[in-house]
């Protein structure tokens, strides 16, 4: 039996030591350096020489723009379609601005005009009539009443005489269209007679007037006895402007027998010249 070997001395009050096992310094695991997300499946970045793509949006707002130019109703469409253009461009950093920019400036142009033609349109439609039918069913001066009810007010001129040939077939109630001209040139109308009126035409014009008929009787009467029906063109008639009823009221009591023929004729009923149909220009 071995005796241990003595170990160092002791120091007086100090406390026994005894080996243990070494203890490792604490290792810091290396940090791995941050990644970029991955693109979505299938994607694939696009490379940095690539130019940003252009917006569609701005792209159909800019197309429907120009169409409206041919089209003005598509103004609207294009005016909303360059507004949410711009803003997707502001949003997403996209090309496109200018084409939105310009789509909008073209609708709100188209746009405005749109609704002042709207506007226009709607003023005439409710304005009143602008022309009226004379006895022969032909347009009066503007602003007269409907003439599909009464007659409008006009005072018919005492300046015609038969034998008078005016340039064209008179279109308004009073005849301030119908202008004098050589009988000898072409013509378009004749007064052949001043009828004394027996009775005032209806100022009522929704239902048959028998002033006004037994008026173009005699009309056609004066016609009948002054050429003969045969030298006459196929497009040929006798109509009669009367005073107006209050102007029959006031005193005034004639009416005007006038022959149109179409195409314009030459010569003269009264004189005997007349030759329908005319090479000359009214």
């Amino acid at each position: 039996m071995s005796t241990p070997e003595p170990g160092p001395p002791a120091w007086p009050g100090a406390a026994p030591s005894f080996p243990g096992p070494p203890v490792a310094a604490p290792v810091t695991p290396p940090v791995a350096p941050p990644v970029a997300p991955l693109p979505p499946y299938g994607a694939a970045p696009p490379p940095a020489w690539l130019p940003r793509p252009t917006d569609g949006l701005a792209i159909a707002a800019f197309v429907v723009a120009c169409a409206g130019v041919a089209v003005p109703v598509a103004g609207p469409v294009a005016l909303g379609l360059g507004i949410g253009a711009q803003r997707r461009v502001r949003r997403t950093g996209a090309q496109g601005r200018g084409l939105a920019v310009a789509a909008t400036w073209i609708g709100g142009a188209l746009t405005a005009l749109t609704v002042v033609a709207l506007a226009v349109t709607v003023a005439i439609a409710v304005a009143p009539a602008g022309t009226a039918l004379s006895s022969s069913g032909s347009a009066t001066a503007a602003g007269d009443a409907d003439p599909g009810s009464t007659l409008p007010w006009f005072a018919l001129t005492d300046a015609l005489v038969p034998g008078d040939c005016l340039a064209a077939t008179p279109e308004t109630y009073d005849i301030s269209d119908g202008h004098v001209v050589d009988c000898a040139g072409g013509h378009g109308s004749e007064v052949l007679e001043r009828l004394t009126m027996a009775e005032p035409v209806r100022a009522d014009v929704t239902d048959p007037d028998a002033a006004y008929t037994a008026l173009l009787d005699r009309c056609a009467g004066v016609v009948e006895s002054l050429v003969d029906p045969a030298v006459l063109p196929p497009d040929s008639w006798a109509d009669v402007y009367f005073v107006h009823p209050d102007q029959y009221a006031a005193g005034d009591r004639w009416a005007y027998c006038v022959l149109s023929t179409e195409p314009a004729s030459t010569g003269s009923v009264l004189t005997g010249t007349f030759a329908a149909g005319s090479a000359a220009e009214v």
